[in-house]
């Protein structure tokens, strides 16, 4: 191991410090070492960050694994979390930051289990790093849209169902006659200021308009509660984008990489 930094690794309910030493010792849980991340790495409160800010910052704790590295003035410069999401059960989530390439790399060699694959999302910027550590499959580079409530253009639909999931956040949808869902959209996460939106719609009934639909009675619940929406497209997605800019959605010029990773 390197000397003059050091990796720490927490999770939920126990944190074990690797220091260039090799000595482990106890230390706080994911909730104590949030604020020092926070404070240390200073994300701007911003739609390019947002998701990392929320998965690294505020997801369920006990669903996170965080792991992080220090620089020569003992300042966590470097963080890689690894999430347990509802987006999909079997492969869990990546998000990570650093500006030096060894300890980033380094950091998710500690965070990833050889043969296991997971989903990630990093800035592409990262890309080099990562993929030293692992192989990036079915990579997609995502347009990050947000909507300012006063450039909001609704697009009511009397076929919009309204209704809330299991942890209490608004989903909007439209039934199908066998009462499928033809259309329908809701949230991947929500933090303080933004939510992620979603949208899915049956193959067989794309082009009519729903998804717009289904995304304007989303959009309106979430201004609602204050959010601002985040509307992540691929950048080979024509209709999405013309669907975001369609409502007044933004494209912010911020990128995401996401895919499947394996080490």
């Amino acid at each position: 191991m390197a000397h003059g930094y050091s990796w720490l690794m927490a999770t939920h309910g126990s944190w074990l410090l690797m220091a260039h030493d090799d000595i482990l010792r106890p230390m706080p849980d994911v909730s104590q070492l949030r604020p020092a991340i926070a404070t240390d790495m200073q994300w701007p409160d911003t739609p390019a960050y947002a998701k990392l800010r929320y998965f690294a910052l505020r997801h369920d704790a006990s669903k996170v694994k965080l792991f992080v590295a220090h620089n020569t003035k003992q300042q966590i410069d470097t963080v890689v979390a690894h999430c347990q999401t509802g987006m999909d059960l079997f492969r869990p989530l990546i998000v990570a930051d650093g500006d030096d390439g060894p300890r980033l790399q380094a950091t998710l060699r500690q965070a990833l289990i050889s043969g296991r694959q997971y989903l990630f999302s990093i800035s592409p910027r990262l890309r080099p790093d990562v993929e030293t550590v692992a192989t990036i499959y079915s990579p997609t580079m995502g347009h990050i849209y947000a909507l300012n409530e006063a450039d909001f253009r609704p697009t009511p639909n009397v076929l919009v169902q309204m209704s809330k999931t299991p942890n209490g956040q608004p989903r909007a949808s439209i039934r199908a006659r066998d009462d499928s869902a033809a259309a329908e959209a809701g949230v991947n996460w929500v933090s303080p200021k933004f939510a992620e939106v979603f949208v899915r719609v049956d193959e067989r009934v794309r082009g009519r308009g729903l998804g717009k639909s289904v995304v304007s009675a989303l959009t309106t619940q979430l201004l609602a509660l204050g959010r601002t929406p985040i509307y992540i497209t691929a950048d080979d997605n024509a209709a999405s984008q013309r669907l975001a800019f369609s409502l007044g959605y933004h494209d912010t010029g911020a990128r995401e990489l996401s895919g499947i990773l394996q080490m």
